[in-house]
């Protein structure tokens, strides 16, 4: 048996386990993961990959009934999921204070400098 049909057949065994376990994603990763199987089933029918596709349409089907589960049994998103966002609005708060902090440094750095004084264009002075 290829690797395909081994993966094909064991979506098939725990597709209800499976299902179970992708409702707790939030909505937007669970749409983000079916345009990623869309995208990929695209590859594989231009490849002429009849078990790839299969295998994807299998995945396509298994998180679209993981959205129906999610709605109809009100399953909350996982805690880490939230965490991780959590986490990443963290960051970029973080890092939008550094740039923030480095602007204006900057900013003082070039209205403290020092005017150069204009020195007498004569060029008898030069001597």
């Amino acid at each position: 048996m290829k690797a395909v049909e081994l993966r094909i057949q064991e979506a098939q065994e725990k597709a209800d386990e499976w299902i179970v376990f992708l409702a707790t994603y939030s909505d937007a990763r669970l749409d983000r993961r079916i345009d990623t199987i869309r995208k990929q089933q695209v590859i594989a029918e231009q490849n002429k990959d009849e078990k790839g596709f299969d295998l994807l349409l299998l995945w396509e089907h298994i998180t679209i009934c993981a959205r129906m589960y999610k709605e109809e049994h009100n399953v909350p998103d996982s805690v880490d999921e939230m965490a991780e966002e959590a986490k990443l609005v963290e960051t970029v708060i973080i890092l939008a204070e550094k740039r923030q902090e480095i602007y204006e440094e900057s900013s003082q750095l070039k209205t403290s400098k020092p005017k150069i004084i204009e020195e007498d264009k004569d060029q008898t002075s030069l001597f």
